[in-house]
């Protein structure tokens, strides 16, 4: 689980910090929400603690931030600051909303690992293995990824991936394209060598995900 305290007082941040590591909960922060969107790409969170007085300033960032997300975090709203959280009077509530979304996310992990092949993908916390090391993937790779394995076997064309990813009404032009291949390179980079002929591309159309054990003469490469 991750947890991102986006509050004008670092020290506020501070307090929580040991609330998270108490149930072994990663955190992130930030002052305001200008960065959102790049915080998003190194780390999607579970959970956003969020000061309202931020939410006013930023409300703007953080419509676009999520405007095309598959998922959304469950957001805490708080006007506390540090001398009030470290006094306990949302402490309470928010350590009981942080057991709850564990144990929620623990019944639900269950029944959101998809597996072709040696190839298992983690729907909940964006990540793939081969073994039983877990690579985190980057929201757009993990899009990616997943869309692919929702249609595994099936030509998926350039277009409807860059809609997966980037949502409906992405134009289909030469730099989306681009973009594609690129991640789809980090992605077999981040797998290792044994990820390479899982994914396919297909000359002129797009690309499909299959399990090379299970293959045939006639797969399109």
């Amino acid at each position: 689980m991750h947890v991102l305290v986006v509050h004008s007082e670092p020290r506020f941040f501070r307090e929580l910090k040991v609330l998270m590591a108490q149930h072994e909960v990663e955190s992130a922060y930030l002052s305001s929400l200008n960065d959102l969107s790049l915080q998003l790409e190194a780390q999607y969170p579970d959970l956003i603690v969020l000061e309202q007085r931020c939410l006013a300033a930023g409300c703007r960032q953080l419509s676009m931030a999520f405007e095309r997300a598959a998922k959304l975090p469950v957001v805490f709203l708080t006007s506390a600051d540090s001398k009030r959280i470290s006094a306990g009077e949302e402490r309470q509530r928010l350590a009981d909303l942080v057991m709850h979304l564990l144990s929620h996310g623990e019944r639900v992990r269950s029944t959101q690992v998809i597996q072709i092949g040696q190839l298992r993908i983690h729907m909940a916390r964006m990540r793939a293995t081969l073994d039983d090391s877990w690579v985190k993937l980057s929201p757009i790779q993990f899009r990616m990824v997943r869309h692919l394995a929702l249609n595994a076997n099936t030509v998926v064309s350039y277009q409807e991936l860059a809609d997966a990813v980037w949502g409906a009404d992405t134009s289909d032009n030469d730099a989306k394209r681009d973009l594609i291949k690129v991640h789809i390179v980090q992605v077999r980079r981040a797998l290792g060598p044994a990820f390479k002929d899982y994914i396919q591309a297909v000359r002129g159309q797009g690309y499909v995900l299959v399990d090379p054990a299970s293959e045939d003469e006639t797969t399109l490469r």
